[in-house]
């Protein structure tokens, strides 16, 4: 098994499910939710949200298809960075989604996400 250096951050209105599964498989993987200790609080704002991937560099899966791209644009045009985002397809299964976050974390470096929007399950 690879070095695991991919850091998952899931936000606020993602099951916990997700997280469970993938640490079942994946012991060593760091998957935090919004909201944890030492997290953004529920409720936080995308910018704020964004700014800390920036710095604690952090993958987000989220299901925010709406305004996280809007402000991944604007976080971006204003020369910031982040390791990326991971958005949920609608209707993937938790094993769909779980299957795909394995891969991830096997077959992929951090890079490979940054500054981009990644929809998954693939």
């Amino acid at each position: 098994m690879n070095n695991i250096q991919i850091r998952f951050l899931l936000d606020e209105n993602m099951p916990h499910a997700i997280r469970d599964g993938i640490k079942r498989r994946l012991p060593e993987v760091d998957v935090s939710v919004i909201g944890s200790e030492g997290f953004p609080v529920i409720g936080t704002k995308d910018e704020e949200i964004l700014q800390f991937l920036e710095h604690e560099m952090y993958i987000l899966i989220s299901s925010n298809r709406s305004t996280m791209p809007v402000h991944l644009r604007k976080h971006l045009q204003n020369g910031r960075h982040i390791p990326g985002i991971l958005l949920l397809r609608p209707r993937a299964s938790y094993r769909e989604i779980i299957d795909t976050l394995e891969l991830i974390c096997l077959a992929s470096i951090p890079e490979d996400f940054q500054d981009q929007i990644t929809y998954i399950p693939y």
